[in-house]
């Protein structure tokens, strides 16, 4: 069957049309990966994610010690941000990091160490945040659900870390605190009302952590 020349151009039209939307749909996908990729591991639990993923292969040893020597520089910016007490526990764990890297470069990395380390730094920076944020009152926390329910995740993450006698106290607590973040994007009272709940309880939750800890 001959087609027209107009059916023809019409067609043509057609496939250059589906090859430039494929085209751009390869393109967005590519720069979202590696958005994604970049941003986790420019984090320092990324860092720490990254470590934990490459330590069960001792042939990436040289690799896991130089992401293990960015993790201790981030603790180190990290510690900073945060008060005397938290910012003393903070660089409590640099030393437990640095000792890590020989372990690695020689392949010899335990996973059971390098995983309490790594649960243990991560509940700490979630509980620094989050007191930071704490640190403007209840009406700062308003809008940051987001960013509260983010260091929640970590928190929860790495709760493996804490003791029998907490951890049934802390499920509790970051389950209620969990509900009310989810009402702090909410307007008026009701948003003032979960921004106060979400302070107390808050509070109560980085103090648990921290003294587990």
């Amino acid at each position: 069957m001959s087609l027209s020349n107009n059916e023809g151009v019409i067609i043509k039209k057609q496939i250059q049309f589906i090859m430039k939307k494929s085209f751009s749909i390869l393109i967005t996908s590519l720069l979202l990966i590696f958005t994604t990729n970049t941003f986790a591991q420019s984090s320092l639990e990324g860092i720490l994610d990254k470590v934990v993923s490459l330590s069960g292969n001792s042939g990436n040893g040289s690799q896991v010690a130089d992401l293990l020597g960015k993790g201790v520089s981030m603790l180190e910016q990290e510690a900073n941000t945060g008060g005397a007490e938290m910012k003393s526990k903070l660089l409590g764990q640099v030393g437990g990091l640095k000792n890590l890297i020989p372990l690695a470069t020689s392949g010899k990395l335990n996973a059971g160490s390098l995983g309490k380390i790594v649960n243990t730094i991560k509940m700490l920076v979630a509980a620094n945040r989050l007191k930071n944020m704490l640190g403007g009152g209840k009406s700062s926390l308003l809008g940051k659900g987001s960013a509260i329910t983010s260091n929640l995740n970590l928190l929860q993450s790495a709760s493996s870390v804490l003791g029998s006698g907490v951890s049934g106290q802390f499920s509790k607590l970051l389950s209620s605190t969990t509900k009310s973040v989810g009402k702090l994007d909410k307007s008026g009272l009701f948003g003032k009302l979960a921004a106060g709940a979400t302070e107390k309880k808050l509070g109560k939750l980085v103090n648990l952590v921290s003294g587990a800890l």
